[in-house]
């Protein structure tokens, strides 16, 4: 890798909805992979999404995804159930234009980790709630470049 982990931290922590794994592929230079762990339904209209973003094999972040079926579109929607791809990419690939509102962020670097919660919203609506555990000893050049 060719800077410290905080300052990636930052990128990812600041990127435009939909480009974190375009930042870590620049700034890894490595093949950036996400994966939809799985997805289940846990109420009516309610899902939770567990999604997983590795860099040469290593879990870089964790996410656990909440999104309501009712509030989308049935086009956003039947992307997101085919669990192929990422909620940044299904959203830029139809043009959708979305901001994220921070919830809240933590940074602890005796476990080298880091953590935020933030929702994305679309016309004043909520249409997703994203944990995401970003492991920053996995961003380390002894472990990608």
């Amino acid at each position: 890798m060719n800077m410290p982990s905080e300052v990636l931290l930052n990128k990812i922590l600041y990127a435009p909805v939909g480009q974190v794994v375009a930042i870590l592929g620049e700034n890894l230079n490595c093949n950036i992979k996400l994966k939809v762990v799985e997805q289940n339904t846990v109420a009516p209209n309610q899902f939770v999404r567990k999604v997983s973003i590795t860099a040469q094999g290593f879990q870089i972040i964790k996410a656990n995804v909440q999104f309501d079926s009712a509030v989308l579109p049935d086009f956003i929607l039947d992307d997101l159930l085919k669990k192929k791809r990422g909620i940044g990419t299904i959203l830029n690939v139809n043009g959708i234009k979305a901001t994220r509102k921070i919830m809240s962020m933590t940074y602890n670097p005796e476990e080298s980790k880091a953590s935020r919660e933030y929702e994305i919203i679309h016309n004043g609506m909520i249409w997703f709630t994203i944990f995401e555990e970003i492991r920053l000893g996995n961003l380390g050049s002894d472990n990608n470049g």
